[in-house]
């Protein structure tokens, strides 16, 4: 076709391939390989306006490809491992009267380069780049030495040739060349001399024999705006600019999604031509509506990705010419820097919106092997994801490897994996932040594409071993799916939040160290031993947690197990077992509730709705119930009679701790003594008053649901308990007065850790400037409001409790919902007392052995005892002891770049599944607007908390600090409607959202200023 930029019969186009690669690389054209998508795509792309045929000459992977690219010419160089790339185009047959464009395989450039290069009325044109030295970091002076280079002097290059001294050179000629027809012509004639003169040579050596010989070679400066792929990032580097360049060089090869047609400018193209920009967009997008956004040069970038950081107006009519500059002038206003490069993109909006939101190739904090799908399938908005806005959203995790079952891929998003593959492919970069809109028939809309802003370097691990560690999960699972002797239900499923829930005590990711020493505390046998004295069934010896990918979850079926009143036969157990697993698989959002809506525990005043779902949904006959009821209303009666025989225990405790301490007792043997006291007096009694507690609060939250009373009564009820931490306040006051000295106030409360079983986690002792001192000079006075809504109505509650056949005096019922209450919570304050003290003295013991802190939480804790005991088998402890932190580092590493779900019903889920929205327990009936910091991991931030809302991962105890900055809200992200932070929260009257989970919990942590409703049961973002 004749080409109207340069007269010419007809334009050939010529690829060199290049030489054989690094061993397991594929070919350097071949690269970013799916059927559909090459690096010979880009080049092609950038001389497609030409309509050149194509001639490929090569030989490595030639068959390779042949099959990919059948409409090619081929000529193969059989000697190709022995030539240069002159003898190939020299071997190649040249058409007279062709102008011919030359290109190595392994370079990639722009169609504005082409158009410069078929401009010029030179015989020969090259590509050179003159910002040659400083192309790519940490370029060596032999790669400058050995590269091809020219020198160049009045628009005409004076030489070629990789022998031109650096410092002489005036750029690096790129490996991308035109010849006229008359020097195809002039070429063909001394085909036999130059084979076997330039055997070895390159094509610049080619072009310098041709200007040696006469022919004008002139050239066009790219000035650093190609690309040479010697890595897999440098193609995703090339093709990933501004959010305007990248779509636009991506809409003609993307055939899986559609990328909407676009007007972009510059700032300054803006001011100095903007009616001709808005006539375009006009005649462009006519009767459109239009979404302007920004493309600046600070978002979108591998370093940087200013997310949401500038404007973006939806729905400006193309027929409005008024309402179109308005939006331009708006999205230029958002740009701080005011550079007049920073560019502004248009696009017609896409209509009848199916789902929206964002698709991330990795996962943000650690670069996993996962496609992380967050979207809005309900607003219909293209933009509720992106401006974390939406509160109707998911999140879909599929795990990249070729095992994962995608039949569990919601039918909506298959053709999304689809689109987000082929980029990938067509970037060779597996590191993208995708946004997308899904509309009508399912065809994926992509509305921008850019690198994910996050160095993930210090997370590199090994795909293989990730694969190796969830083949052995999903075999776990299978294995553990028979049950013990004493343990009813058909299948296991397992939990991150139910029961002890170990998400909320010792996170998802905990060192070895924090595991063991969990489950030696309260659950191999204790949490059993709990329930087998209360009145339940008795599973032991049965652990209630277990470990997937170095994740810790609790065996649900256990937990349900330990439920069932004791004098429940076993058949009808196991229907009830069954009944609450498929309750819960049903409805996967209860997984941190379930005590409140799977499986009733206690009887309460609402037990009648518990009674109808077992009759008429469940498995259970009437006279079942009836049996159940009964039960259940025993242990409810026995409680309330439990809880000073477990304050004698805990009082038993703290008199032994004082001794422990004050002994001379080497530090492994007072870690070891302090943590067996811990276990024989405290977490067994704790265990039984955190029941008590629950079916206090169970008691109370039925009475509201049965309208016996209302929830300011309620909260008027709480806000009268006086635990631990109202005495925290207290004291701090006291302090501030003078009336406790500072060293006391520290010695009280020193032993709390943000972390309680984390040796990592500094307790407050160790910083007590920052977790202390900002409580004494902050603190106000408490204000010690009487409790009248709740005397109003307290007699109405004793009534309900007698009607239900339970003891109905009032003053018995006050005295054991608070002392259950206060009691739960002085119980943790002590044996966590001993338990902090233990992890002191493994810090000493580990000191004088030259561990630090991050190798002791590496090692378990049965390891400790092998020492101890002699067990150990070694001669060097420190030494063994360090390989033992070496291994679980490694594994805490490892799991860290696995994804699990929170709650596991099936071995496909270790590769793919969808979070559950987590409905947050919300404390409270305040709406409150203001700043959010998120103290994830952060003990020691700088600045005042004070009048924020703080986010915080954990609902623990060690977190008491934070009711000493005035902070105005809480948000956690794990932890249940009876944890210890929720308990705190409505006892300071500060409105709290527990247990968000932890999707819900980064788009909150992303933002600046949050509303929070818990009136309304509901957290907007604002900024």
């Amino acid at each position: 076709m004749h080409n109207p930029d340069r007269a010419s019969n007809r334009v050939s186009f010529v690829v060199l391939g290049a030489g054989r690669p690094q061993q397991g690389e594929q070919h350097t054209a071949l690269r970013g390989t799916s059927k559909n998508s090459r690096v010979l795509d880009w080049v092609l792309q950038a001389v497609a306006f030409l309509q050149p045929t194509v001639t490929f000459v090569g030989g490595y992977q030639i068959d390779e490809v042949t099959r990919r690219y059948p409409d090619f010419h081929y000529v193969i160089n059989p000697d190709w491992e022995e030539t240069g790339a002159a003898v190939s185009l020299l071997d190649t047959p040249l058409q007279p009267n062709a102008d011919y464009f030359i290109s190595y395989a392994d370079i990639l450039y722009r169609e504005l380069l082409v158009r410069q290069m078929v401009a010029s009325d030179a015989a020969v044109v090259v590509a050179v780049d003159s910002a040659w030295r400083q192309r790519f970091q940490g370029r060596t002076e032999e790669d400058l030495a050995r590269c091809e280079k020219v020198t160049c002097f009045d628009g005409k290059v004076t030489r070629l040739g990789s022998d031109i001294d650096p410092l002489l050179a005036d750029a690096e000629f790129i490996g991308l060349a035109r010849l006229s027809a008359d020097v195809v012509e002039l070429l063909d004639e001394e085909k036999p001399l130059l084979r076997d003169r330039l055997k070895q040579g390159n094509l610049a050596q080619l072009v310098e024999y041709l200007r040696t010989k006469g022919v004008e070679v002139a050239f066009v400066d790219v000035a650093g705006d190609w690309a040479e792929l010697n890595e897999p990032k440098d193609l995703a580097h090339f093709v990933l600019g501004t959010k305007a360049q990248t779509l636009h060089r991506l809409q003609s090869l993307v055939k899986c999604s559609r990328i909407e047609d676009q007007v972009s400018f510059s700032v300054a193209e803006w001011e100095a031509s903007g009616e001709h920009f808005i006539t375009q967009i006009t005649q462009a997008f006519p009767s459109k509506s239009l979404v302007v956004r920004s493309s600046a040069l600070s978002e979108d970038g591998f370093g940087c990705a200013n997310a949401g950081a500038y404007t973006s107006i939806l729905n400006v009519s193309s027929s409005d010419c008024s309402a179109i500059r308005a939006a331009v002038d708006k999205v230029i206003s958002s740009y701080t820097d005011n550079n007049p490069v920073n560019q502004v993109l248009v696009q017609p909006m896409v209509k009848q919106v199916l789902a929206s939101g964002v698709a991330f190739t990795r996962t943000l904090a650690q670069g996993a092997p996962y496609f992380v799908i967050n979207y809005d399938d309900v607003t219909q908005s293209t933009e509720s994801i992106t401006s974390g806005a939406s509160i109707e959203h998911k999140t879909l995790l599929v795990h990249r490897g070729d095992r994962s079952d995608l039949s569990k891929v919601p039918e909506l998003v298959h053709g999304l994996l689809s689109a987000i593959r082929e980029i990938e492919n067509l970037l060779g970069f597996e590191s993208l932040d995708i946004e997308f809109a899904i509309g009508s028939g399912g065809k994926v809309h992509i509305l921008q594409v850019r690198p994910i802003a996050v160095d993930h370097s210090n997370w590199a691990a090994d795909h293989e071993e990730i694969d190796a560690v969830i083949k052995e999960a999903e075999l776990r699972f299978e294995q553990l799916q028979m049950p013990t002797p004493f343990v009813v239900g058909e299948k296991a499923i397992f939990g991150l939040m139910p029961d002890w829930n170990p998400a909320e005590i010792i996170g998802t990711n905990p060192g070895r160290l924090a595991s063991s020493l969990y489950r030696y505390l309260i659950m191999d046998d204790v949490w059993a031993t709990q329930r087998a004295e209360y009145g339940y069934r008795d599973v032991r010896p049965q652990p209630l947690l277990t470990s997937f990918c170095g994740r810790p979850y609790v065996d649900v079926r256990a937990s349900f197990n330990s439920f069932i009143p004791a004098e429940l036969d076993d058949a009808v157990a196991k229907r009830l077992v069954d009944f609450y697993l498929d309750w819960l698989e049903r409805y996967p959002h209860l997984h941190d509730k379930v005590e409140f809506d799977v499986v009733p525990t206690c009887y309460d005043l609402d037990f009648s709705r518990w009674a109808e779902r077992l009759i008429v949904e469940g498995p259970l006959t009437k006279h079942e119930v009836e049996l159940l009821g009964n039960a259940l209303l025993k242990i409810t009666i026995n409680a309330l009679d439990r809880n000073d025989q477990e304050l004698e225990s805990i009082a038993r405790l703290e008199s032994r701790y004082n001794k422990l301490q004050s002994s001379q007792l080497a530090p492994l043997e007072k870690a070891t003594a302090l943590l067996e006291d811990a276990k024989r007096y405290g977490t067994l009694a704790f265990s039984h008053l955190a029941r008590n507690a629950f079916v206090a609060v169970a008691l109370l939250r039925s009475a509201v649901t049965r309208r016996v009373i209302d929830q300011p009564a309620v909260d008027a009820f709480m806000q009268s308990i006086r635990t631990v931490s109202h005495q925290f306040t207290h004291d701090a006051a006291a302090t501030s007065q003078g009336e406790l000295s500072w060293s006391q106030f520290c010695s009280i409360y020193g032993h709390l850790r943000p972390g309680t079983y984390d040796i990592t986690s500094p307790s407050y002792a160790a910083d007590p400037e920052r977790f202390l001192r900002p409580v004494v000079d902050g603190v106000h006075e408490l204000v010690e409001a009487p409790p009248a809504a709740w005397i109003e109505q307290r007699d109405a509650f004793a009534r309900a409790c007698t009607e239900a056949g339970l003891p109905g005096d009032i003053e018995q019922l006050e005295k054991f919902i608070r002392q259950a209450i206060e009691g739960r919570e002085y119980a943790k304050f002590v044996f966590t007392r001993n338990v902090s003290a233990a992890l002191d003295e493994l810090s000493l013991y580990g000191g004088r052995l030259g561990l630090s802190l991050d190798e002791l939480s590496a090692i378990p804790l049965c390891s400790f005892f092998a020492v101890r005991s002699g067990s150990a088998g070694c001669a060097d402890t420190g030494t063994w002891l360090k390989a033992q932190a070496q291994e679980g580092g490694h594994e805490r590493n490892l799991s860290g770049m696995i994804e699990v779900p929170p709650l596991i019903r099936d071995p496909t889920d270790f590769r793919v599944f969808m979070y559950p929205s987590s409905q947050p327990n919300y404390v409270g009936t305040e709406r409150i607007v203001a700043e959010c910091a998120d103290l994830n991991g952060q003990y020691d931030e700088e600045g005042s908390l004070a009048g924020k809302i703080a986010l915080i991962p954990q609902a623990d105890p060690g977190y008491d600090w934070l009711f000493g900055q005035n902070i105005a809200g809480l948000i956690t992200m794990y932890g249940g409607a009876n944890s210890h932070m929720a308990i705190r929260a409505a006892e300071f009257g500060l409105p709290a959202a527990i247990g968000v989970g932890e999707t819900e919990y980064q788009r909150l942590s992303f933002s600046a200023v949050l509303e929070l409703d818990t009136a309304n049961r509901r957290i907007q973002v604002i900024r």
